[in-house]
């Protein structure tokens, strides 16, 4: 074998060398990519899950919540700011949900499925929808208000007047 030929083969075994690294590489960024995804859910479950237990394991907490979005009670301003913040964390929870699906971490139509249904519990009571017109205007990116609103009119049969300016829900 001439020195020629050892030069070409030496090339093809390095081109070859080089193919299966980048297939081993691309192979190493899918499994990072779903460890990422994995880690993106579980962080979300646990802000949700720290919400819940609070309401589970604080009576106070749940009948605060009850009783003020059912306006069943007069609420003096410490439980008027105590009720709105829990909204807001149930807002801002769902918000990461919302966000992880617009950014493609979650499937298509997570936001809706996961916390539509709660949130619109939430925001069709009288107190809940108070909070959510003033909340949404000053508190929350646009097109997570908007979509909110989507989702709120969908589940209550109402019609949402889209803002022009705003990008509609991604479904």
């Amino acid at each position: 074998m001439s020195f020629e030929q050892i030069t070409y083969l030496a090339q093809i075994v390095g081109s070859v060398g080089v193919v299966v690294s980048l297939i081993f590489v691309g192979l190493q960024i899918r499994q990072n990519t779903g460890a990422l995804q994995r880690n993106e859910h579980n962080s979300t479950m646990a802000q949700w899950t720290v919400i819940r237990m609070a309401i589970a394991r604080n009576r106070d907490i749940a009948e605060l919540m009850t009783a003020g979005l059912q306006g069943e009670r007069a609420m003096d301003a410490a439980d008027q700011l105590r009720l709105e913040q829990m909204l807001a964390e149930q807002a801002w929870a769902a918000f990461h949900i919302w966000d992880r699906t617009q950014r493609g971490i979650f499937p298509k139509g997570t936001f809706e499925v996961s916390c539509g249904a709660l949130l619109c519990g939430l925001l069709t009571t009288a107190a809940g929808g108070t909070w959510w017109r003033s909340a949404k205007q000053i508190g929350f990116p646009p097109g997570f208000a908007l979509d909110v609103d989507t989702v709120l009119a969908r589940n209550s049969g109402a019609s949402v007047v889209a803002n022009p300016t705003k990008e509609p829900m991604k479904t």
